[in-house]
């Protein structure tokens, strides 16, 4: 499905970001990089809708465009330096609980799992019940095959949270946590192995119990 080539292509974007070069290559990105990019994701979303049928949506509405929103940026550069997608039910509009977030770069793959950029409601509901399942948000991150491909789960905190959920937090510090994300990084040249498929879908099952806790 990916060829030597998506990589090279990425690691000479990263030292050509600009328009004049990437317009010079753009039959290398068509063919190279954005069809495979497009087929890849089409095979993953068919595979997750079998595991989890409330999945199923155009891999268009997965995949994210390479180029970049800058106006908010201090970094001008055009390009993204990686393609990227989120399987979900409502694909890249929506959380990847339940879903990936993939991205597939020069240097290396990210599987991402999990909510982010929640508001104040989402984030109340959230602590609640996390708050009343500690017992078993322990047992699912704690389990052999979730620490061995995600680690520790990911995410961004803050150091004050409301009194009701202190002393929970104690037991468990995702209280703390404004975003919840099992991720996991590969090496780059993973997505030219022939099982590459086969170790995305993987980890998407090994996801399920978090997704479904959250």
């Amino acid at each position: 499905m990916f060829s030597q080539t998506y990589i090279q292509f990425f690691q000479d974007l990263s030292a050509n970001n600009n328009a004049e070069w990437f317009n010079l290559h753009k039959k290398t990105y068509e063919n190279e990089v954005k069809k495979p990019f497009e087929a890849f994701i089409g095979t993953i979303s068919k595979d997750m809708h079998r595991i989890t049928p409330e999945i199923e949506i155009d891999p268009k509405a997965s995949i994210f465009r390479i180029n970049k929103d800058t106006r908010f940026s201090a970094d001008k550069s055009p390009y993204k330096i990686e393609m990227s997608a989120v399987i979900s039910p409502a694909g890249k509009k929506g959380n990847p609980c339940p879903g990936l977030y993939l991205s597939l770069g020069a240097e290396k793959v990210v599987i991402a799992s999990g909510l982010k950029m929640l508001d104040k409601l989402q984030l109340a509901k959230v602590r609640h019940h996390l708050a009343h399942n500690l017992e078993r948000i322990n047992t699912i991150i704690s389990h052999p095959e979730f620490k061995e491909a995600f680690g520790e789960v990911q995410g961004e905190k803050v150091k004050r949270i409301p009194d009701e959920f202190k002393e929970a937090a104690k037991k468990q510090t995702l209280l703390y946590h404004t975003t919840f994300l099992a991720i996991a990084e590969l090496p780059a040249q993973e997505i030219i192995h022939e099982n590459f498929v086969d170790r995305v879908i993987n980890l998407y099952e090994r996801t399920l119990p978090f997704a479904s806790f959250f």
